[in-house]
C-alpha cells in the first residue's frame, strides 16, 4: 500500500479506479482553432482612439474540432497539492471537490511554432509549456497523480482529450443575450459565465463563494519561535516576513462574490457599467509591499520531481513518510499538512531547511492559498530550494497571476468556491470603491495598505445572501465617479515602472494576460479603446471550473525581461486626464456592445436609496448643526430649540442610512 498513490502501474490503477470510481471521468474538452491558426479576440488599435474592430458580420468565429480520444481526468489544478488526502477540515463535505480541483493551471503541451512580436499592443503566441501530469482518484478519495508512458524526460506531456461543450464560448452565430455582449469578440468566455446565468435564469443564483483563506496558520506562524540560529533574519532579508501581519482576519465574501462576478478572464479586468478596471503590478506593491519586479516565477516540474523535492525537504524516504510518528501528518502519496512540514522544518535546526519549510508554509497561506484548507501547492517549492535567489523573484508578480486564475476559475457557472490571496481582492476593493469602506487605521507611508483596514466580522447566511443581493445593485449603478482611480496619488505608479509592462505574468504552469492599456484611468490618464488583448494559444473555459483550461506557447519569460519594448508608454497611448473618470467619446459605444455591464435586469420599482459614506454623512451635519452652534445669543436658543430637535432627528435618520 505504501505510495501506491504516486506508483500504480497501468494494470494497477485500472483495478484501483474500478473500486473506487472517480466522481466525474469525462473531461469535455476540444482543440480550438481558427481557420488560420491563430486564436485572437479581436482586433483593436491602441493608437488615439482609433479602431479597427470588426462588425458583428465579420466578428472572429472559432470552430470545434472533435477527437475521439477520452481523458479519464477531471483534475486541472496544474499542479496536485502537497496533501491530497482527505482530513478532518476538509472532509466536512464534498461540496467543495469540484473547486478543490480548481482548473489552476493545467496546461497542454503544445506543437505549434512559437510565436512572439515583442511590440507593445500587439498579439502575440506566448505562454507555458505544461509540465501537469494526468490525475486520478486515489484510494483516498482524493486525487493523486499517475505516471504516464507519454511524460517526456522533463514531465511534459499532451493530454489527448475531447471537448464537445463549446457552449461556454461565444461567436458571432450565437445567440446574444439581452443584457450584452453584442459583438463576442472582447470576452468570448461569457457563455459559461456566471452572469449570464444571472441575467438568463436568476433562480439559479449561486449565491455567496466560499471563501478560502488560512488565518489559524498565519497566526500560527506569527508566534513561530525559531530553532536555527539566523533562521529569523534570513527570512526578513525575502521581504516576505511581514505578510503574517497584514493579512485579514475576516473577508466579507458577499462583497468578493459580487465583484467576482463582474470579473472577465479573457481581459483580467472588471467590467463595471463604466468600463474596465482592474488588481495592476503597481496595487500589489502598496497593498502588500512585496517586489513586484525582479525573475519571473517560471520555473515548473512533473509531479514526480515535486514530490522528490518534498521528500528531499524534510530528509525523509517515501518509506519513512507514511510512517512511525509521522504517519498522522503524512499520507500514502507522500503528502504532508502544512502544520507538520512547519514542525518538521524546526525539528531539523537546520537553518536553510527551516527556512525553506516557513517561507513554504507561508506561501501557501498567504499568496498561493488553495482550496484544500490546510495544504500546500507543491509548486511554491520550486523557488525555494536556492536560498540565495529568495530575494530576486517577482512574488507579487506571481501572486497577481495565481490570484487571476482563481477569479477566472471562480466565473465560472459550476464553481462554488474562491482562493488565491483574497486580503488582497479585498483591500483593492476598499481602496478604490468608497462606497464599501469600512474604517481605516492611520499607519506608516512605507506600510503595506492592507494592514490598515478594519475587515469587521460580517454575519454568514441569509444575511450573507441579502448583502450579495445589494451589492449587485449598488454595482449596477455605480459610476466612474464613484471610484477613486488614484487611491496612491496621481503619481503613485512611478515608483514601480514594472506596472505598464504588457504581456503575461506567471507563477509556474500558470500564466495570465497582463494589460494596462484597458485601465488607463488607474494611471491618471484618459482611457482609449484599448488594444486586442495578448491571448493564449489555446483555452478552454466551460461552466464548469473544473475543467478550466489555458495554454499559452513558452515564450513568458522573454517578454518579461524584455523590459523596454513591452512597456506601455502612457503619453503615446493617450493624455492625463483633466478629471480623473475622463474617457474619450467613442470608448462608452465601444463598451457597452462588447461588454455585460450589469447583472440584474432593469426595473421599474422605486430604487432603494444608496447608503451614504461616512465623508457625506460626516458633511452633512456640519452642514446642519454649525450654523445653529455658531449662535451665541440666548434670546434665539429657545426658538432654535425645535430647530435643534429637528435637526437630530435629521442626524439619527442619516446614521440609519450610513
Amino acid at each position: 500500500m505504501e505510495g501506491r498513490a504516486c506508483r500504480l502501474t497501468a494494470t494497477g490503477r485500472k483495478e484501483n479506479e474500478e473500486k473506487n470510481p472517480p466522481k466525474v471521468r469525462r473531461k469535455k474538452k476540444a482543440d480550438v482553432v481558427r481557420p488560420d491558426g491563430h486564436p485572437t479576440v479581436g482586433q483593436l488599435s491602441l493608437s488615439r482612439g482609433t479602431t479597427s474592430t470588426p462588425t458583428p458580420d465579420t466578428a472572429p468565429v472559432w470552430q470545434a474540432n472533435w477527437s475521439d480520444s477520452i481523458d479519464e481526468d477531471d483534475d486541472d489544478d496544474g499542479d496536485a497539492e502537497v496533501g491530497n488526502a482527505p482530513d478532518a477540515g476538509a472532509a466536512a463535505g464534498d461540496a467543495a471537490v469540484d473547486d478543490a480541483v480548481d482548473g489552476a493551471g493545467d496546461a497542454e503541451a503544445g506543437d505549434a511554432p512559437p510565436q512572439a512580436d515583442l511590440g507593445v499592443g500587439k498579439t502575440a503566441r506566448v505562454g507555458v509549456s505544461s509540465t501537469a501530469s494526468s490525475h486520478f482518484r486515489g484510494p483516498d478519495g482524493r486525487y493523486a497523480s499517475r505516471p504516464s508512458s507519454e511524460d517526456g524526460g522533463d514531465g511534459n506531456r499532451k493530454r489527448k482529450t475531447t471537448r464537445k461543450d463549446m457552449s461556454w464560448f461565444l461567436t458571432a452565430e450565437s445567440p446574444m443575450c439581452s443584457g450584452g455582449p453584442v459583438i463576442p469578440d472582447v470576452i468570448p468566455s461569457f457563455g459559461g459565465h456566471i452572469g449570464l446565468v444571472l441575467w438568463n435564469s436568476p433562480e439559479q443564483d449561486r449565491g455567496v463563494l466560499d471563501g478560502f483563506h488560512r488565518p489559524r496558520a498565519v497566526e500560527t506562524l506569527r508566534r513561530y519561535k525559531w530553532s536555527a540560529e539566523g533562521s529569523k533574519e534570513m527570512v526578513e532579508a525575502t521581504g516576505l516576513s511581514h505578510l503574517t501581519g497584514c493579512m485579514m482576519q475576516h473577508l466579507d465574501m458577499a462583497l468578493l462574490s459580487a465583484f467576482v462576478e463582474r470579473w472577465q478572464p479573457d481581459t483580467n479586468t472588471f467590467h463595471m457599467p463604466f468600463g474596465e478596471i482592474s488588481i495592476l503590478l503597481h496595487d500589489v506593491h502598496h497593498i502588500l509591499r512585496i517586489p513586484v519586479d525582479g525573475e519571473l516565477m517560471g520555473d515548473e516540474a512533473s509531479q514526480d520531481t515535486l514530490k522528490s523535492d518534498m521528500g528531499g525537504l524534510v530528509r525523509l524516504s517515501v518509506d519513512a513518510q507514511v510512517g512511525g510518528k509521522w504517519k498522522s501528518k503524512w499520507y500514502d502519496n507522500g503528502a504532508m499538512h502544512a502544520e507538520g512540514l512547519l514542525v518538521r522544518g524546526g525539528e531539523l535546526k537546520i537553518k536553510e531547511m527551516e527556512v525553506q519549510c516557513y517561507l513554504f508554509v507561508l506561501l501557501g497561506s498567504t499568496l498561493f492559498v488553495d482550496k484544500s484548507r490546510d495544504r500546500l501547492r507543491p509548486a511554491i517549492n520550486l523557488f525555494l530550494k536556492d536560498h540565495r535567489r529568495l530575494a530576486d523573484y517577482a512574488w507579487g508578480a506571481g501572486a497577481l497571476a495565481y490570484l487571476y486564475r482563481q477569479l477566472g476559475v471562480a466565473t465560472r457557472a459550476g464553481s462554488k468556491g474562491l482562493c488565491g490571496c483574497l486580503t488582497l481582492l479585498q483591500a483593492w476593493i476598499y481602496e478604490y470603491f468608497p462606497l464599501f469602506r469600512p474604517s481605516q487605521l492611520p499607519q506608516s507611508p512605507d506600510a503595506p495598505r492592507a494592514s490598515s483596514w478594519i475587515s469587521p466580522r460580517l454575519p454568514g447566511g441569509d444575511e450573507a445572501r441579502q448583502r450579495l443581493v445589494r451589492y449587485r445593485q449598488l454595482l449596477d449603478e455605480l459610476s466612474a465617479d464613484d471610484v477613486t482611480w488614484t487611491p496612491y496619488g496621481r503619481d503613485g505608479h512611478t515608483d514601480i515602472p514594472r506596472s505598464l509592462y504588457t504581456g503575461p505574468i506567471r507563477f509556474s504552469d500558470i500564466a495570465e494576460g497582463y494589460d494596462p492599456s484597458r485601465c488607463l484611468r488607474q494611471f491618471g490618464y484618459r482611457q482609449i479603446i484599448p488594444a486586442a488583448m495578448t491571448v493564449p494559444h489555446d483555452h478552454y473555459r466551460p461552466a464548469s471550473g473544473s475543467s478550466y483550461i489555458v495554454f499559452w506557447d513558452p515564450w513568458v519569460n522573454q517578454l518579461w525581461n524584455n523590459v523596454a519594448a513591452r512597456r506601455l508608454e502612457l503619453d503615446f497611448a493617450s493624455r492625463p486626464c483633466e478629471q480623473p473618470s475622463e474617457i474619450v467619446e467613442e470608448y462608452v459605444d465601444w463598451f457597452l456592445t462588447r461588454s455585460h455591464p450589469r447583472i440584474t435586469h432593469p426595473t421599474d420599482e422605486e430604487p432603494q436609496p444608496r447608503p451614504l459614506l461616512v465623508h457625506q454623512l460626516r458633511e452633512q451635519i456640519v452642514d446642519r448643526l454649525g450654523p445653529l452652534l455658531q449662535t451665541r445669543d440666548r434670546s434665539k436658543w429657545e426658538e432654535d430649540g425645535g430647530k435643534l430637535y429637528d435637526m437630530a432627528a435629521g442626524v439619527f435618520e442619516l446614521y440609519d442610512q450610513l
